[in-house]
């Protein structure tokens, strides 16, 4: 509670007051997107993100477990969440072949099944980042503006790697 205010209003005024970070571990097995994007959403509860929240999170997750090391048997992943105006939503994973990379849109005519995702976390980020390599790991993140539409803001998010 800031000094000199009585109170804190609402419940999403009182989760404001301050930064919150979790971290967790999860077997590397599609079974634990669910567990955790339902820990995420429960997280994010009362913010009016948590679908957004739910998106990145089992998108982050689902590649990791798809592309990685950590979809291999004793395989694991890890989620860094900080729930802030500016939240960040971060997995690790154990690396592999590639790199994550966002792949450009369809051009028309053309048609994939899979390989949006990670565009649709760009689309809703102020900013999308990797850092690692293939032999140690990859975090791929994205800072979320909890006091900011994004969407009415065509092109605002950032793609960086470091």
């Amino acid at each position: 509670m800031k000094k000199g205010k009585i109170g804190y209003g609402s419940a999403v005024d009182w989760l404001r007051g301050g930064e919150m970070t979790w971290r967790r571990a999860y077997p590397g097995r599609f079974d634990q997107v669910k567990v955790v994007r339902d820990f995420a959403v429960y997280l994010f509860t009362g913010s009016g993100y948590e679908d957004k929240v739910s998106y990145i999170v089992s998108e982050l997750a689902t590649n990791a477990i798809r592309h990685t090391r950590s979809g291999e048997p004793g395989g694991w992943f890890g989620v860094d969440l900080a729930y802030a105006d500016l939240a960040y939503l971060a997995v690790t994973d154990q690396g592999g072949r590639t790199v994550p990379t966002v792949r450009p849109e369809p051009t028309e005519g053309q048609m994939r099944d899979h390989g949006h995702g990670l565009r649709g976390v760009q689309n809703m980020a102020v900013a999308l980042g990797i850092h690692g390599n293939p032999a140690f790991g990859h975090t791929v993140w994205a800072d979320l503006s909890l006091t900011h539409n994004q969407a009415t803001d065509q092109g605002i998010a950032q793609v960086l790697a470091s």
